[in-house]
């Protein structure tokens, strides 16, 4: 074979390799490409159906809450009923226990020995206690009903200590206790009347479950 047509064999040989290597980057572009097209027709999908999930999952919270809001408008309604109820009622749920210090203080009188009087005395301090609770449940729910309504205004601490002073003493002197009101010039806005109540509530207890000493009322 003559050189020449072995040169241009080679060539053609190169050409040819050359054309076979370009098609076959094609067919891996093409490859890739498909690929990359089924991953994306994938993630689609998947995104349509986490979506679909999600909206499900909003739909069911919207209900929940539209059961939460309905369920806790019923409980404030039937709270309210209630506690309107207590503060109608205020008179006729402290009767009976009026009636049972009437029944004990009879007893009382009739009570000559030491441990009968004792025993009465006991039942007093249980019926003062359960008096007080339902006092201050009552005037809770008076307020809560809007029956009362708190008149703010300026309370001198000096004058009301002075006032409870007056009407525990008595009751501490009894016990044989010592009540002391330390000096206070102060000024506060509240209700007078709830205030003072607030005090007494306290200054009762304070009285009935010391046993021996005294009450220190103070303000800081």
């Amino acid at each position: 074979m003559p050189l020449r047509d072995i040169s241009d064999l080679e060539k053609l040989k190169k050409i040819n390799a050359a054309l076979v290597n370009r098609v076959e980057r094609a067919m891996d572009q093409q490859g890739n490409a498909f690929s990359l097209f089924q991953t994306a027709i994938s993630l689609e999908n998947r995104v349509r159906t986490r979506t679909e999930e999600l909206h499900a999952t909003l739909r069911r919270l919207e209900r929940s809450n539209i059961d939460l809001v309905a369920a806790k408008e019923t409980a404030e309604l039937a709270n309210l009923s209630k506690t309107r109820f207590l503060a109608a009622a205020s008179h006729d749920v402290l009767q009976p226990l009026n009636a049972a210090h009437l029944s004990v203080s009879a007893l009382a009188e009739v009570q000559t020995g030491e441990e009968g009087k004792k025993l009465v005395r006991q039942v007093e301090r249980s019926l003062e206690t359960m008096e007080d609770l339902l006092r201050t449940l009552l005037d809770i729910s008076k307020l809560d009903a809007g029956v009362v309504q708190p008149e703010i205004g300026d309370v001198n601490l000096e004058t009301l200590f002075s006032s409870l002073r007056s009407d525990f003493l008595p009751e501490a002197q009894k016990k044989g206790l010592s009540l002391k009101f330390r000096p206070v010039n102060v000024v506060v806005r509240s209700d007078r009347t709830l205030l003072r109540r607030i005090l007494q509530n306290i200054l009762s207890n304070a009285l009935r479950y010391t046993r021996s000493g005294g009450v220190l009322v103070g303000t800081r």
